[in-house]
């Protein structure tokens, strides 16, 4: 039971929050088996996945070891030991340095159970403010230094110093969790199929929390989820220009009792309708399920289908454009030969070899040319060909993250994703007709 405001009754989980954009339309319950072949012909494989960034397996004792942060850069132990193995073996076998002398390594200090300090190699110094930042003013106060000077960090050292961590803790944070079946009784009523979409902030740590989550009923359009979720951990950031969620509409709604309880309440929630045969659909769910920390290998990612569409249609685009410039090249060549047959009319035997070898060479310089690539221009987040936004701009002709610096709505993506998904199965179907 949750109270507040004196003896006012609050439930838990919170009711989900009322969506304030256009409702989802219902699609045909049931749809037929025809329907449900085609949109379970849209799963990947573990290997995909796994490619695409899904985590299927729960992490290792080990894994959860590498998520732990230096306590002044905030850079994980993965991150600073990448590639250390790399290194030690080729100093191992190299040991004189070709340039002078190999520079020491700079090293973590690991607190350990009994009290002591362990150390370990890693590739990395640890660069950092001590101070803190202004955002008013968009300087540390440690250095003064706005965020865009040049020098980046003020305080560079070779010692790393991890935060303290209970096995717990890397357990609460870090670990993933399979979705698990449902028996009678548990209050879960899972459906056929679940669209969500989710939102981030960053913690003081440097982690990505999840802060928002929202689920609708893949079929009927029923809103399932859509709540602020209370960050597990302090945050720094809440990204408000992509997320669309407040400091203020945060705290306003964990003193209300309105929010899920970290990333374990928001699976809690969204497993009332989920269960290990539920289709989850979205886009680019790997982001979704991995701020979950949840294992779920039925998912349907608009993403991937559509990224399949384009590599395949890229990789016929490449071949006939490889086909069309050796075609482009013959001919230049040949037309380079034909110029070189007139030139050298009338020359002596010594001339015509020197001017045919030059005339070739010119030729074998055009045939090969490289056509002048300017740089590529960088495109507003969100904007990419494989973006929702784009996808559902082409195909359905429709407008959604229209609220600039104000952010995205999760309610209005999972919608989204979940109109596209249909639109796909729609088109496969009637490519089968």
């Amino acid at each position: 039971m949750n109270l507040s405001s004196g003896s006012q009754w609050i439930p838990y989980p919170p009711v989900p929050r009322p969506y304030e954009g256009s409702a989802s339309c219902p699609i045909s319950y049931p749809p037929g088996a025809a329907y449900m072949s085609e949109l379970d012909s849209l799963l990947e494989p573990a290997s995909i996945m796994e490619k695409n960034g899904y985590v299927l397996q729960r992490l290792t004792d080990i894994d959860l070891k590498q998520k732990r942060r230096c306590i002044n850069c905030n850079q994980t132990v993965q991150h600073l030991t990448k590639s250390l193995e790399k290194t030690t073996s080729f100093r191992a076998a190299n040991p004189h340095d070709p340039l002078g002398s190999y520079n020491v390594l700079p090293t973590i200090r690991i607190p350990q159970q009994d009290g002591s300090v362990g150390l370990q190699d890693c590739n990395k110094p640890c660069m950092y403010h001590p101070g803190i930042y202004d955002k008013a003013t968009k300087c540390y106060n440690c250095c003064h230094s706005h965020v865009s000077a040049s020098v980046k960090y003020c305080v560079t050292t070779q010692t790393h110093t991890l935060r303290k961590y209970a096995q717990s803790d890397l357990d609460r944070i870090y670990q993933f969790h399979l979705t698990p079946p449902a028996y009678a009784g548990q209050n879960r009523t899972p459906r056929a199929a679940v669209a969500i979409d989710c939102e981030m902030g960053t913690a003081r740590t440097g982690d990505s929390e999840l802060i928002r989550i929202s689920a609708i009923d893949y079929f009927t359009g029923e809103v399932l989820v859509n709540n602020l979720v209370e960050p597990d951990l302090p945050m720094q950031n809440l990204n408000t220009q992509y997320s669309g969620v407040t400091f203020g509409q945060l705290n306003r709604d964990v003193r209300a009792g309105h929010c899920l309880k970290g990333k374990s309440g928001a699976r809690e929630a969204l497993w009332r309708f989920v269960g290990p045969d539920t289709f989850i659909v979205g886009h680019g769910v790997n982001n979704d399920l991995r701020a979950l920390r949840l294992i779920h290998p039925r998912v349907v990612d608009s993403y991937l289908v559509e990224n399949k569409i384009v590599q395949a249609r890229k990789s016929i685009e490449a071949a006939a454009a490889a086909a069309e410039a050796e075609r482009e090249a013959a001919n230049r060549a040949e037309q380079q030969l034909q110029k070189a047959a007139v030139f050298t009319q009338g020359m002596g035997a010594e001339d015509r070899v020197i001017s045919l070898s030059a005339l070739n060479n010119q030729a074998a310089q055009v045939a090969t040319a490289a056509p002048q690539v300017g740089p590529k221009k960088k495109k507003p987040k969100g904007s990419g060909e494989l973006s929702l936004k784009t996808l559902l701009k082409r195909y359905l002709g429709r407008d959604i993250q229209m609220k600039g610096k104000l952010g995205h709505d999760s309610m209005e993506d999972a919608i989204a994703a979940r109109d596209l998904v249909h639109w796909m199965v729609q088109r496969r179907l009637n490519e089968s007709v």
